[in-house]
């Protein structure tokens, strides 16, 4: 399968300069700036591989690592890096695995000089499947300096995410459904118990559900998805103090669910008003089971038919506590200090 942007690097290995295996894997951890030229001391590649290495300090101080791949054996490679004093770090790949999972592999055997931009955890950010080599190490490392800056920030998708109540009745696509679904599922847990138990109500047993909601939760009898979330606490770890985990678990899911809504445009908004034992009924859910939350999910929809008081929150700007408030250094109670 082809490498593609914003996915995770398929699992390969590539070929050092003394023929030892160099997983992909083992550059997470930095940015990795990977680059796929045709042959060993050639006019382009040579180019290629100087204007690389000449910028490789300022690669570097971005947390970067320069990869140059080839179909040339190890000690072609080698040979290529000593005579020409480069910095960049060669890999060989001659059974050409590399290239076709990068679909640069020519039908011939050859290979398309293109370039992968690769962040820290191993997703893919940005290509260049097409290489005109004059100046382009100077653009690569632009586009790096681009991406560092906005990694340091707080992830755009959580600082979108609100748990708006204007819905549409837009009906909901059962494999965005099965993104939300999959996304919570993926949250970590205790041993990886996976304790959360996610119940969608999308068809028949919609209508009932929405007649066990409190009458607070009007806005959302428009929605075409509510998704209950459920467990028990033997499905996770009890420790002491009377710490039940499987809550922090299934709000771990909960939280990857909003912020896979929040990517595919759609509004997720956790609810406490309902009646539990009414829900259970209309789900099947058994009675000994705790159902934690009901996840509202929809299309952003028209704020004019919410109450005065919800309108104006849909309306305003988010508001939260200051950090000092809620985050201790070292202490319970110490504000935050400034360094």
């Amino acid at each position: 399968m082809e490498a593609r942007l914003f996915q995770p690097l398929p699992e390969l290995t590539l070929g050092g300069r003394e023929g030892e295996p160099v997983p992909l894997s083992s550059f997470q951890g930095k940015y990795l700036v990977l680059y796929f030229y045709p042959k060993a001391n050639t006019p382009g590649c040579i180019q290629e591989a100087e204007e690389f290495s000449q910028l490789l300090p300022e690669f570097e101080r971005l947390d970067a690592r320069v990869v140059g791949v080839s179909r040339d054996s190890p000690q072609v490679q080698a040979r290529f890096v000593e005579r020409r004093g480069l910095g960049v770090t060669m890999l060989s790949d001659p059974a050409g695995e590399a290239h076709r999972a990068f679909g640069v592999l020519k039908p011939g055997g050859g290979a398309q000089r293109a370039t992968f931009l690769i962040d820290r955890v191993g997703v893919m950010r940005w290509r260049w499947p097409k290489v005109r080599v004059s100046g382009h190490a100077q653009e690569v490392l632009a586009h790096l300096e681009a991406l560092y800056l906005a990694d340091q920030l707080v992830n755009p998708f959580i600082q979108a995410r609100r748990a708006k109540r204007a819905l549409s009745s837009r009906l909901v696509p059962r494999e965005l459904v099965d993104r939300l679904v999959e996304a919570a599922h993926l949250a970590p847990s205790c041993f990886n118990n996976q304790p959360w138990r996610l119940v969608v109500a999308a068809g028949e047993t919609l209508a009932r559900v929405k007649e066990a909601l409190s009458s607070g939760n009007y806005w959302a009898k428009p929605t075409p998805v509510i998704i209950a979330v459920t467990s028990h606490r033997d499905l996770d770890c009890k420790l002491s103090d009377n710490r039940d985990y499987f809550l922090f678990g299934c709000g771990m899911a909960v939280g990857n669910l909003m912020i896979q809504a929040t990517q595919l445009g759609l509004i997720a908004h956790p609810i406490a008003g309902y009646s539990p034992q009414r829900v259970k009924e209309a789900l099947g859910i058994p009675a000994d089971y705790v159902l934690i939350t009901l996840v509202v999910v929809g299309w952003p929809g028209d704020p004019a038919g919410l109450s005065d008081k919800h309108r104006k929150l849909e309306l305003s700007p988010r508001a939260r506590k200051p950090l000092a408030e809620v985050v201790f250094w070292e202490r319970f109670g110490r504000g935050m200090q400034a360094e």
